[in-house]
């Protein structure tokens, strides 16, 4: 009976272990399955906020030209394509999300270059920069740099929304800078460049007529005139 009864035991005992293996072994591959899913996440993340920053920007072009020029279509695949697995996703899975996120970064940002590229070329055709030497002194200071604000950020190839704001907030300060004065004659303008350079011209260096042509554009006033030693 003691034999028997120890047998029992024994095998109870076996089937303990048995059950408790397979408990250990389930918990070590969900411990796994957890670590190896929270790489993954970790890998996309970035590529999941590259592409949330370039929708914005694109958003945020379409805003300020009034033109629907860049397609967000697809934004949600990646997403799509992880929640179509049931419980924790494979490695498989996860490539795949990978794969279409990276394919709509490149095709969103190359739009969103080619729309960017157009709209400042067309905002900066449509800005009189002639009239920047018409202004005072210190407002030419100011357009200018608004200026080469505007040239250094249309050659961005892919902006920011930052990177717009900051294209249409000058442009638009520029704009209002110039209004205040109106196209000079031809014959003006080289005249006006060269009374900005050095060695300054004299008196005698100005004809009776570029003198009235300064006068008539209403830039005269602009001119300083001093003796020499004074």
């Amino acid at each position: 009976m003691t034999q028997v009864s120890n047998r029992a035991s024994v095998l109870d005992k076996a089937r303990a272990m048995t059950a408790e293996a397979t408990r250990l072994r389930q918990d070590s591959d969900a411990d796994h399955d957890a670590a190896r899913v929270s790489e993954r996440v970790t890998e996309i993340l970035p590529l999941l906020t590259q592409l949330r920053l370039i929708a914005g920007a694109a958003r945020r072009l379409h805003a300020v030209s009034g033109e629907d020029s860049v397609s967000l279509s697809g934004l949600d695949d990646g997403r799509a394509a992880l929640a179509r697995h049931a419980g924790l996703p494979s490695n498989q899975a996860f490539t795949a999300a990978r794969s279409k996120i990276t394919g709509v970064i490149t095709r969103v940002s190359k739009d969103l270059s080619a729309a960017w590229s157009g709209w400042t070329d067309q905002r900066m055709a449509r800005l009189p920069l002639v009239r920047i030497d018409l202004l005072d002194a210190g407002d030419q200071q100011a357009a200018r740099e608004w200026r080469d604000e505007l040239r250094k950020l249309a050659r961005i190839a892919v902006p920011t929304s930052t990177d717009i704001s900051m294209f249409q907030s000058a442009a638009t300060q520029l704009a209002e800078a110039v209004a205040q004065v109106s196209d000079p004659p031809q014959e003006v303008l080289p005249l006006l460049q060269r009374l900005g350079k050095r060695p300054p011209l004299t008196l005698a260096d100005l004809a009776d007529d570029q003198i009235r042509l300064l006068r008539q554009a209403g830039v005269a006033s602009q001119i300083e005139v001093r003796r020499r030693g004074a």
